[in-house]
């Protein structure tokens, strides 16, 4: 089929392409943007004007709730979703039921996403056994399986020992490890704390526990850097201008 997506505001983040103007597509793939080639002949024309034409979008964060939950099609509803609104890469975090702490399940998980023919889906494999904070995952076998990062999802890792060796051992097989940085003893709260939690009775979180957890995930971070760049850490749902001043300071391989 050959399609002509015409007047659209055309990004292309890649090459810094911002510009109005025609993409031509046949079989799937690309044929120019701009003018179309002579000989091309559309077989559907789309008036794209006002709209933007952009690579399909990735989402960081997309709990498909497979495997767990197979009965239900979540997987096939998520990834008709994602495809419905223009996304076409979907990074599935580990806390499914089972966690993504076993070989074998990242495999089935690749399998039924390929099988479907829509979004692709990365798996991010578990930092520690069942999201626990205890043991160490066996990361290379999560790798050759699939995994393209670790991470913890919205559980903690309590013990510092324990996050200093899930940090180095990814960074062993060149993976950035995603956490959410939250104290866990003061991150236990429903809203932020301030005026409007108090006067609706909720259960607060200050910004302190954002920074705080971001100051020992930073100082671990130098502490292992050494001659090196050291592991590559990515933060996370960020909540508080604190927390994002915090990030803004020159630091050793931090990314949000």
């Amino acid at each position: 089929m050959k399609i002509l997506i015409q007047h659209g505001r055309v990004i292309d983040p890649a090459t810094g392409r911002d510009e109005t103007a025609d993409v031509a597509i046949a079989a799937g793939r690309i044929l120019s943007i701009g003018q179309p080639p002579a000989d091309f002949t559309p077989s559907r024309t789309i008036d794209a004007q006002g709209c933007w034409v952009l690579p399909g979008l990735v989402d960081l964060t997309a709990r498909l709730r497979e495997p767990g939950h197979e009965h239900a099609r979540m997987l096939e509803s998520e990834m008709a979703a994602a495809v419905a609104g223009g996304v076409t890469s979907l990074v599935c975090p580990p806390d499914t039921d089972p966690v993504l702490d076993e070989p074998g399940l990242v495999e089935m998980l690749k399998t039924r996403a390929e099988r479907l023919h829509q979004a692709r889906v990365f798996p991010q494999g578990a930092l520690t056994r069942g999201l626990k904070g205890e043991v160490l995952t066996e990361m290379g076998q999560l790798t050759d399986a699939g995994c393209v990062a670790f991470g913890q999802a919205e559980a903690p890792i309590v013990n510092t020992q324990v996050l200093q060796r899930a940090l180095l051992y990814a960074s062993t097989f060149g993976h950035a490890v995603w956490l959410r940085p939250v104290d866990p003893w003061l991150g236990g709260g429903v809203a932020a704390s301030g005026p409007l939690a108090m006067r609706m009775g909720l259960s607060g979180v200050p910004a302190a526990a954002e920074t705080i957890r971001l100051h020992t995930l930073f100082e671990l971070l130098r502490a292992m850097r050494g001659g090196g760049a050291g592991p590559r850490l990515h933060l996370c749902r960020l909540s508080s201008a604190a927390g994002s001043n915090c990030c803004a300071r020159p630091r050793p391989t931090a990314s949000t």
